[in-house]
């Protein structure tokens, strides 16, 4: 057996190297360690990482947290100081969960490689572009805080080959019906009776349609919110049916963003609808102009999508989701010529560009009625 200066080496019978060394713990108690390799130098490596380690460890740097420990000690401090509300902080939780069900979120961050992360991104390329951009997001937040905090020494992300990795799924194209898809709909709606001891959700529909709200703020409209009056009036949005924590359904007192608050106006179709939801609306402990009075609790969009699914096969039409109302609406605001910067407003997004992306399809498919007002107006002029 050959002797180092605070360990020694002896050759095992299957020709592998062991390293027994000792160290001191943070009671300053003697342990020995023994590492094993298939050299002198691997064993004195694995000896300095695992000294290292220790001293980490000594110092009160966290050297076992996994990926998505760190990630939800973040949000946790993020929600209880009040960066982040209970529907953000319930949606981080739901994400983290995609990283905890791979084995890189049982890895300690100090301990893993270049390797785990690049079949971890691999392994996310199955979902939509919109999930892997919020997961390559917390990654790379999950590894700058163990940089800050001395866990490890660089961020990996910061390898161009370990860069966002795209979907293998085509974009959903956001499609709302057609002019002869709406009329069917709508013409089934209002044959449509609804079985004794279900949920009558024709009113959100028709909402979500002549109005463009998301169906969590509909579920959260109270009768204060409708303003009427003899030129139609306007619907003020200002907070949404969310999922908190374990996916507690709850009345948020702000929307999706900032954006979301808005008045919208009430065109003529919705009148008579809003009238009817104010007179039948009954009692109940939140106040709400729709609520499960049979499960007595908030009504979550998950329900009226499932009716919305049945109206659908019942007007052969083809099922998108019920945020396809929402398109619907948008897309009939822009071929009757309604601006941008109006639907905007309405729908509630946070910049120009998001409507101007999403329904980029629809405002190209107006290029020629346009250019047929254009040549319109040039013929007028010329021949005025």
């Amino acid at each position: 057996m050959s002797q180092n200066q605070s360990g020694s080496f002896r050759k095992k019978e299957t020709g592998r190297w062991e390293y027994r060394f000792y160290y001191r713990d943070e009671y300053n108690l003697l342990h020995y360690k023994s590492v094993t390799g298939a050299s002198k130098e691997i064993c004195l490596s694995r000896a300095e990482d695992f000294l290292q380690r220790q001293q980490m460890h000594m110092r009160g740097i966290a050297i076992d947290m996994t990926i998505p420990e760190i990630l939800r000690d973040r949000y946790r401090l993020d929600f209880e100081k009040g960066y982040i509300k209970e529907q953000g902080y319930g949606r981080n939780l739901a994400t983290i969960v995609t990283i905890d069900n791979h084995p890189i979120g049982k890895i300690a961050i100090i301990d893993i490689e270049k390797g785990h992360i690049d079949a971890f991104l691999r392994y996310i390329t199955r979902y939509s572009n919109t999930t892997i951009k919020k997961i390559y997001s917390m990654l790379s937040c999950a590894f700058l805080m163990a940089v800050e905090q001395g866990i490890i020494e660089k961020n990996p992300l910061k390898d161009r080959a370990l860069r966002c990795p795209r979907s293998v799924k085509r974009d959903k194209i956001v499609r709302g019906l057609t002019e002869e898809e709406q009329k069917r709909l709508v013409t089934t709606l209002a044959e449509y009776d609804v079985p004794y001891g279900r949920n009558n959700y024709k009113a959100q529909i028709l909402i979500e349609l002549y109005a463009g709200l998301r169906m969590g703020e509909i579920n959260a409209l109270k009768p204060s919110d409708i303003k009427l009056t003899q030129d139609g009036g306007f619907i003020h949005v200002e907070r949404t049916v969310s999922r908190g924590i374990n996916c507690r359904p709850f009345i948020s007192d702000s929307t999706k963003t900032d954006a979301g608050i808005r008045d919208v106006p009430i065109s003529k179709p919705l009148v008579p609808v809003l009238q009817r939801a104010i007179k039948n609306m009954g009692k109940n402990p939140q106040g709400l102009l729709f609520y499960d009075y049979i499960k007595d609790g908030i009504i979550e969009t998950t329900q009226v999508n499932c009716f919305y699914r049945r109206l659908c096969e019942k007007a052969n039409v083809p099922f998108h989701g019920q945020h396809a109302l929402r398109h619907t609406f948008a897309t009939r605001c822009i071929e009757s010529g309604i601006p941008a910067i109006v639907l905007k407003s309405w729908l509630g997004h946070r910049d120009i560009h998001v409507t101007l992306d999403t329904y980029s399809d629809v405002f190209s498919r107006m290029n020629h009625k346009s250019l047929d007002l254009f040549n319109s107006y040039i013929d007028e002029l010329n021949n005025g």
